[in-house]
């Protein structure tokens, strides 16, 4: 069945209940604006919460959806080339959760590449499921995690008996995206569905310049982030189901556990037209995307003591997104150059690391805005002293000695982390972006796990994780 893309369903419930004009005695209680505050008014003006409505007979409900939802989640369906498609207002990290919940149950195994999001974690723990890590590679080129080898994938099914299911990220932060396709046939060899993590990459449906897509590589499930890399706003993600496999039973209870039951309707009409935006445009938006992302990295590449990078595939980086934009400058820690482009130049990038600066950059973008980035970056790498930068280091990943369930759940007291070597961790430490834990709960802290936090704390890195928020100490479990 083929559905008229032109349409806004969400949209246009909302601008029909608005002429409709009832007295409005529902939920949220500023009542279309009427009763908000001056400031948010000054700010937004009072249209906007004209629009910020709640489940009517006429804007229906995302949680039991029969009507404008339903119809829009159908079109985005269609679009993205998934059976089944579920909008999400509470993030891809709703989305990775209810994926793991609906994929394995209490006890039973399912195989984690490393590198995921902390998102994985908390559905590790709803889900009581036992993990079995597997390592991306190492990029040398990128000083970062690389894609994830289908051979590691094979070689973890033939040494664990019953997983259930595969949960990866692809494309990371950095743009790198794994060989989908055939790590589809091997999950699916062995019974086991594949989750794919795909925040960073619902622009690739629209360009053969870009990799796969998940649901055109046969994953069983992917969640998105609409919001990060094809304009809706923030917070608003799509979740697309493919193939016999997943149960969508369990996927629609596993949202009703992890999704609010007050969603936003601005968040879901943002959702509808900018679904509706890459219908009609989307190939041309992201072959501009494109354009000047090819530009900007040629322009980077041409400055001294500057990397760009693109175009560096080998063992390590199966496939890119060209649209992502990861520079490094020869001798410069990437958390001072993010710093001085955003104090300095007024420049801000998407996140930084010891070598490299990340910046998303998207149709929205202007050849303006990708020069101002270019001088500013000359004018640092012309500038600023220089220094040894070690290579991408990342410690093994530490023994389990509980499930991550067990021990978010098991009593816990606090010791000084240099002298935790050897204890059971209690809590998620993670670096923020990208929020890929170095410690999951249930693991014990090594050396060299206590060595590269400290590490990180030293560097002034921003640290998810810590319930003490000098981070001296740590939670262990309570022997």
């Amino acid at each position: 069945m083929s559905y008229d893309q032109n349409k806004t369903p969400i949209a246009d419930a909302l601008l029909y209940f608005n002429k409709l004009s009832p007295v409005y005695f529902c939920m949220p209680a500023h009542h279309n604006g009427a009763g908000a505050d001056s400031r948010f008014t000054e700010l937004f003006g009072k249209d906007v919460l004209k629009y910020d409505l709640t489940e009517t007979p006429i804007t229906d409900d995302l949680h039991e959806a029969e009507g404008a939802i339903k119809e829009a989640e159908l079109l985005a369906s269609e679009l993205f080339g998934s059976d089944r498609t579920f909008f999400l207002v509470n993030g891809t990290t709703c989305g990775n959760e209810a994926m793991i919940i609906s994929s394995v149950y209490e006890g039973q195994k399912i195989l984690v590449a490393r590198n995921c999001h902390k998102s994985i974690l908390m559905g590790l723990i709803i889900s009581g499921a036992i993990p079995v890590y597997i390592e991306p590679e190492i990029s040398t080129t990128y000083n970062s995690f690389g894609s994830v080898s289908p051979e590691k994938v094979k070689d973890a099914f033939e040494q664990n008996s019953n997983i259930k299911a595969f949960i990866l990220v692809s494309p990371t932060y950095y743009g790198i995206s794994s060989d989908l396709k055939t790590i589809a046939e091997i999950c699916h060899s062995n019974g086991a569905l594949l989750l794919v993590d795909e925040a960073h990459g619902a622009h690739f449906t629209f360009s053969n310049q870009l990799p796969l897509s998940a649901m055109e590589s046969n994953a069983d499930m992917a969640s998105q982030s609409i919001h990060k890399t094809a304009g809706s706003m923030t917070q608003s993600s799509m979740l697309h189901i493919k193939g016999n496999l997943a149960d969508i039973s369990r996927v629609d209870s596993a949202l009703k556990i992890v999704q609010s039951t007050s969603p936003s309707y601005i968040l879901m009409a943002s959702l509808d037209t900018a679904r509706h935006n890459l219908a009609v445009n989307g190939k041309k938006l992201i072959r501009y995307a494109i354009f000047l992302s090819e530009y900007l990295r040629k322009s980077l590449n041409e400055i001294d003591g500057v990397t760009c990078f693109g175009g560096f595939i080998d063992s390590s980086v199966f496939a890119e997104d060209t649209t992502r934009i990861v520079f490094s400058i020869d001798g410069l820690h990437g958390f001072d150059v993010y710093n001085t482009l955003f104090y300095k130049y007024n420049i801000c990038t998407e996140m930084a690391d010891e070598h490299n600066v990340v910046a998303i950059l998207s149709y929205a973008d202007t050849i303006e805005q990708a020069n101002s980035l270019i001088e500013a970056v000359k004018c640092i790498a012309a500038a600023e002293v220089k220094g040894f930068i070690p290579d991408f280091s990342c410690p093994h990943i530490p023994p389990m000695a509980l499930p991550p369930r067990k021990a978010y759940f098991s009593e816990k007291e606090y010791v000084l982390l240099n002298k935790a070597e050897g204890m059971i961790c209690g809590e998620m430490i993670a670096p923020y972006p990208p929020g890929i834990p170095i410690i999951y709960p249930g693991e014990i802290f090594t050396k060299e796990t206590i060595a590269f936090i400290s590490e990180a704390i030293k560097n002034k890195r921003h640290i998810h994780g810590f319930s003490d928020k000098t981070m001296k100490k740590v939670k262990i479990i309570r022997p």
